[in-house]
């Protein structure tokens, strides 16, 4: 009987055994699935005709670890430290940890600064979309409105807003600067003041041109191809701005 009894806990020993080194449950596809890819995604927002905003999130185990964003006038050039309205400067310092904080979009914003801080929203969303491990569409092109400009030459730029609708470009506003001849030099859009009757002609066809080739890839308008080949530039960066 006491060999029996010995044999038997000698069983449940080695069963407890076994027991113990059986690997554990794998953890749920809940627990195991990140969200977002690590690495840092920069983003803009819809262009209005007087500025856009642009944002770059940093993302790492599904949490936003850094935030930066900037403002940029209708010539495409960045808001400074000279920009001459105090609250986007308040906005701009506190948005970012606000963001970080929230881990998403779900901020308050900062009074006198309602239109900067919208647009950092939908293009911190639009950074955040960048980063899905599974996107929710495969189309190319964020939906909405965004500026491209030329480089800056002696003689001005041309800017381009550029409307995309289901990876379709759907609308193209053109416009082009010039400098003031009197001691400030300064850079200023082309108005119907402007005497170059081809220039004119120029901004009312060629945005069918790109609507109709649905991107950059057009003929120049004969008697204005300075400002034709940098409406081309305009446009590939607006579309840069707006690819996902």
């Amino acid at each position: 009987m006491k060999k029996i009894l010995a044999i038997a806990l000698t069983g449940v020993m080695m069963f407890g055994l076994v027991g113990c080194t059986q690997p554990k449950d794998k953890p749920s596809d809940a627990e195991t699935t990140t969200k977002y890819v690590d690495g840092t995604y920069v983003a803009y927002d819809d262009a209005s005709d007087k500025s856009y905003g642009m944002v770059e999130v940093t993302i790492k185990e599904d949490i936003i670890t850094d935030v930066k964003v900037a403002g940029f006038t209708n010539m495409g050039d960045e808001k400074g430290e000279n920009y001459p309205w105090e609250a986007f400067h308040e906005a701009k310092e506190t948005m970012p940890q606000r963001f970080i904080d929230a881990n998403g979009t779900e901020v308050e914003g900062v009074t006198g600064a309602t239109g900067s801080v919208t647009g950092w929203k939908l293009a911190v969303e639009r950074a955040l979309e960048k980063a899905l491990v599974e996107p929710p569409s495969t189309s190319a092109y964020f939906n909405g409105r965004f500026h491209g400009a030329s480089d800056s030459t002696e003689k001005g730029r041309s800017v381009a807003w550029v409307t995309i609708e289901d990876d379709k470009i759907v609308d193209v506003k053109l416009g082009a600067t010039t400098f003031t001849k009197d001691e400030e030099k300064k850079e200023v859009f082309k108005d119907e003041t402007y005497s170059y009757a081809e220039f004119h002609q120029a901004v009312e066809q060629m945005p069918q041109r790109f609507i109709e080739a649905n991107g950059p890839e057009v003929d120049t308008f004969t008697g204005a191809t300075g400002s034709s080949e940098q409406w081309k530039v305009a446009v590939e960066r607006a579309l840069e701005k707006a690819t996902k």
